[in-house]
């Protein structure tokens, strides 16, 4: 698996740096993230790119070579206001690729708060999976270490490739 990471941030890359990952992790280069995509698929790699949020330009790439576009969303007001431009976008995308999914990811959940449950209404009728990941402490504090409790990602993966 290889992580095309093109998010501004570059936090998986970051991440890479400091610790052996399962998984390889190249920056994404805007202007070539096709040859990139390509080559990692050319070595048999499953590819996973990582945008960020409000760059339209990187999305609609992105989402030009994607089969599966998971939207990660936190329940909080903000997050779920911002999630439309991006879903309108990526509907636009299926209208000439109809063989894209789209798939709501809610992360950093807690389902004993009171946003959870607002959020979870509020996309009520969307692609929304039905694993969530969790707020825990053990994701808050893994930066710099190889990731160890992944059921909740499992959960996802499974999900995704049912």
């Amino acid at each position: 698996m290889t992580i095309v990471d093109a998010d501004s941030e570059h936090s998986a890359h970051r991440w890479a740096a400091h610790a052996k990952l399962p998984f390889n992790v190249v920056a994404g280069e805007p202007d070539r993230l096709a040859r990139q995509v390509k080559a990692a698929r050319d070595d048999g790699h499953l590819v996973i790119i990582d945008t960020p949020p409000n760059s339209r330009e990187l999305l609609l790439r992105a989402g030009s070579l994607a089969e599966i576009a998971v939207v990660p969303v936190a329940p909080t007001g903000l997050e779920i206001d911002r999630l439309r431009p991006t879903l309108e976008l990526l509907a636009d995308i299926q209208a000439q690729r109809e063989d894209l999914d789209v798939a709501i990811l809610l992360t950093r959940y807690n389902p004993r708060r009171r946003l959870a449950k607002e959020a979870t209404e509020a996309l009520a009728g969307l692609p929304v999976l039905s694993s969530r990941i969790r707020e825990l402490e053990a994701y808050k504090g893994a930066f710099g270490s190889g990731p160890t409790d992944l059921d909740e990602y499992s959960a996802v993966w499974k999900e995704l490739t049912a």
